[in-house]
């Protein structure tokens, strides 16, 4: 089957929320372009285009279900059509994936920058990309919260989980932040492909497991991260809750400032308190375990 992209043309003003409403879907890259201007992936947090009308391009895993996205799209947006759906070759779709990652410093400590960038000045860790999936190099907000809790959270020798990796970045990132493992767990092969390059690139592949949530191993981590999507946040809260060891920490991000309050609920009784940082209208979650015990089982899904 072929990669999927979804073509839609909005006012600047509802960008931002298409953006959002794409990603609930489970869109895994997206560009935007102005009328006859060419494609911008992950635009600058808090930037916003100067065109009156944008050009948004999302792009589907093949198995996904484009006609309900478009649907909802509509009518969220008012729309009476202007959804374009078509099938992408592989070629098609590594080029729409792929992306040049821009320098940027989260933190005190922690700066993301492409393979072969100069660096301006020193920094005390770097974490070098190669081009990869998108919502992977930094960019977005969800990343960006992710990336700078690491930077003033993570503790030397912790064990973590990175659940649903894109490519790599959180993983390796903690790495080079001084955890001593790292797992990293998603479900598409390029991801993974993505993830073990990177982790090859920055010197760290001999501590980081990487594969599908199947084949992930019983772990009992310090630290368990997964930026993904509210909805799958809530259907993955016993397999996230068996992957956090006893005194362990969870970070949730890749959610609507708007959804927070029903995750703290939904996974209130295995952790608190939560903390909250918020960012371009997103936010991140973390809470320690509480002392009850684990439920049965093991981590992967």
């Amino acid at each position: 089957m072929s990669w999927q992209a979804l073509q839609i043309s909005v006012a600047a003003n509802e960008v931002a929320r298409t953006e959002a409403l794409l990603q609930l879907a489970g869109a895994v890259a997206i560009s935007l372009a102005g009328e006859g201007e060419a494609a911008l992936f992950e635009p600058p947090p808090g930037e916003t285009p100067l065109w009156s009308s944008v050009r948004v391009t999302a792009l589907f895993p093949p198995a996904a279900a484009l006609g309900p996205t478009a649907d909802a799209l509509r009518a969220a947006l008012g729309l009476g059509g202007a959804i374009t759906v078509r099938a992408l070759g592989e070629p098609d779709w590594r080029g729409a994936a792929q992306q040049r990652p821009a320098t940027r410093r989260f933190g005190g400590r922690l700066v993301v920058a492409a393979a072969d960038a100069e660096l301006a000045e020193p920094a005390p860790v770097v974490v070098r990309l190669n081009p990869g999936l998108g919502f992977g190099t930094g960019a977005h907000p969800t990343t960006a919260l992710c990336l700078e809790w690491l930077d003033a959270e993570l503790l030397p020798d912790t064990r973590v989980v990175d659940y649903g990796c894109g490519s790599g970045i959180l993983a390796i990132a903690a790495l080079r932040l001084g955890a001593s493992y790292a797992w990293a767990v998603d479900r598409e092969p390029q991801a993974l492909t993505a993830t073990r390059a990177n982790a090859a690139l920055n010197g760290v592949g001999d501590r980081l497991w990487s594969g599908a949530p199947e084949a992930l191993p019983g772990v009992q981590a310090d630290v368990v991260v997964a930026n993904i999507l509210a909805g799958t946040l809530h259907a993955l809260r016993d397999v996230l809750a068996r992957c956090v060891g006893p005194g362990g920490r969870l970070v949730l991000s890749g959610l609507l400032a708007a959804q927070g309050s029903a995750l703290r609920r939904h996974y209130g009784h295995r952790f608190g308190p939560f903390t909250e940082k918020r960012a371009g209208g997103w936010s991140l979650l973390c809470a320690p375990r509480r002392a009850a015990p684990a439920a049965p089982g093991r981590c992967g899904g």
